[in-house]
């Protein structure tokens, strides 16, 4: 009797331990898979978003994180509606005295912990077990999620999806209207996490279409009006308040000259349209095969429907619903249903369709659409191999470990790209790109290592391709007087801040340092006070 009650007990402590298991080997291999980030340098829009941005560098701005743009504190017009990320910051600078290892920490954890909401969402679905944890896995380790885990300003990707991730796991297994009401605060924080989140009830109706069997019954997705009137309200009120960068702001970016192609590409819905489908079968390319992978990816307007890439999009969105309608007659094939759903549900807001982007194409736009996707294929893997020997099984896990293994030792290579300024932004010129924010960076990086040959030529380069940033042609001046106080050198650096007003002229930056110039190097006060002025009025009326 005694025997039999060791038994139990053991078997009782032995069920939380194989119940949490998966959980703590997905957080591991993804740890080990980042392990080399902690070291990365600040990138891109790191600078704008923590370096320069004063509101984290204390707690005196809270109120103007929630009511401000994610740019405001670097004194910035215009920038995304993004509380939360920017409170997360505040917390991690505050933390870390400024220094990069808490900001990668931040994203890390947040990643772990969507690599094991995916595998908690397979589970709520009553997905296979085996399946799902594989699908976790290789979602977690897969090289193209890099870009919206170790770029640190990439927070509001990990966020968003963290919060998405969690409430539709909450809503599961049944989605009741209960339910619903329960995960409204999620809902509200994924929303001050990253606008895409809008898309978030189109998630649930995934969801409701692959658990219900009344899927075609148009009232069952009723129950989620309140997740739309939220997302309604948000969405008019985002579109119409001024201060955020979004579609009422972009009529300035889309009337320069360089960027006429996406002034056409706005205009046009069919070219939208088309674009949008061209799109898709790069996307799957780099799902399959992530090689390439590079910020600031340049991608074509198509105006025409004839051509290879349009074509084949249109073909696989065919296919897609031809799938989605034959699943709903013969009840197979749902759970390549549901990850095709909840890829396009997910993919929505970025498309372009609805609502113009100021890109077309970007890597990290793939981080939660591709949760479906993994997760449908995975399963639909387990069902077509459970009616067949055992062989096919087990050949088919161990595919799928090794395709894991390999996308383990791709992201760590990843993210050695990251470490150093000029290995990173040569890595984008390696692949055709002529960036003009790329090429400033650069310069940048090559004027604080006292490169300022190699700092002025890649500014050169910057202004040739895109002569619209007053940031290139601010720090283009400042290297200039880096170089030497000779009058050569100061007179191309006034030149080059007057041109950054021009382009510009709420860039209250280049006001101060004209002011410094015509104060300490020129003795002209009368000068140095009016650019000063002109600043502080400037500051004055963003604050």
């Amino acid at each position: 009797m005694s025997e039999l009650s060791d038994t139990q007990n053991d078997d009782l402590l032995a069920a939380p331990l194989r119940a949490i298991l998966p959980y703590w080997v997905l957080a591991l291999v993804v740890f080990f898979a980042y392990s080399n980030i902690y070291d990365n340098v600040f990138l891109f829009d790191d600078d704008l978003l923590i370096k320069l941005n004063s509101f984290i560098h204390g707690w005196g701005h809270i109120g103007d994180i929630l009511t401000g743009s994610t740019t405001g504190g670097a004194h910035i017009v215009g920038g995304f509606y993004r509380p939360l990320q920017i409170l997360l910051y505040a917390l991690a600078f505050n933390i870390g005295g400024g220094g990069t290892f808490w900001f990668h920490a931040l994203n890390l954890a947040l990643h772990i912990a969507n690599t094991c909401l995916v595998y908690r969402l397979g589970i709520r679905l009553r997905f296979n077990p085996i399946g799902a944890f594989l699908a976790a896995l290789i979602w977690g380790l897969h090289p193209l999620h890099t870009e919206a885990v170790t770029y640190m300003s990439a927070t509001a990707d990990p966020l968003f999806a963290f919060f998405c991730l969690w409430a539709v796991v909450v809503l599961l297994p049944d989605i009741s209207s209960r339910k619903i009401w329960m995960v409204l605060p999620l809902f509200l924080l994924g929303i001050g996490s990253k606008e895409t989140t809008v898309m978030f009830p189109l998630l649930v109706m995934a969801c409701l279409f692959y658990i219900n069997p009344a899927r075609l019954n148009f009232r069952i997705y009723l129950r989620t009006w309140p997740l739309w009137a939220v997302s309604l309200i948000y969405t008019f009120w985002r579109t119409h308040t001024a201060g955020f960068d979004g579609p009422q702001t972009y009529a300035h970016f889309y009337g320069m000259p360089e960027f006429a192609s996406l002034k056409m590409y706005a205009d046009q819905p069919l070219y939208r349209l088309y674009t949008f489908f061209a799109t898709l079968p790069n996307y799957l390319e780099l799902l399959v095969r992530p090689m390439g992978l590079h910020m600031e990816r340049s991608f074509p307007v198509f105006t025409s429907l004839w051509s290879v890439p349009s074509l084949t999009g249109l073909a696989i969105v065919v296919f897609a619903a031809a799938h989605i309608i034959y699943s709903c007659r013969s009840h197979r094939g749902m759970a390549m249903s549901f990850g095709l759903l909840w890829f396009a549900a997910a993919h929505a807001p970025d498309t372009g369709l609805l609502v113009p982007m100021n890109a077309l194409f970007l890597e990290h736009w793939m981080y939660l659409p591709s949760v479906g996707l993994f997760l449908g294929v995975a399963q639909t893997l387990v069902q077509l191999t459970q009616d067949r020997s055992r062989f096919w099984a087990v050949a088919c896990v161990v595919v799928a470990l090794g395709f894991a293994l390999q996308l383990s030792v791709m992201t760590y290579d990843q993210n050695k790209i990251w470490r150093d300024p000029s290995v990173f932004y040569n890595n984008i010129f390696v692949y055709g790109e002529n960036s003009a924010r790329a090429r400033n960076n650069l310069a940048l990086y090559y004027s604080d290592h006292g490169q300022y040959d190699e700092s002025v030529e890649q500014f050169n380069e910057a202004i040739k391709s895109s002569d619209s940033y007053a940031e290139t042609r601010y720090n283009l001046a400042l290297t200039y007087l880096r170089i030497s106080n000779q009058q050569e050198n100061v007179s191309k650096a006034i030149e080059n801040l007057q041109r950054s007003i021009e382009i510009e002229p709420g860039f209250y930056r280049s006001y101060q340092t004209l002011g410094d110039i015509y104060g300490l190097l020129l003795h002209d006060q009368e000068k140095a006070d009016s650019y000063h002025a002109q600043a502080e009025t400037i500051i004055t009326q963003r604050n």
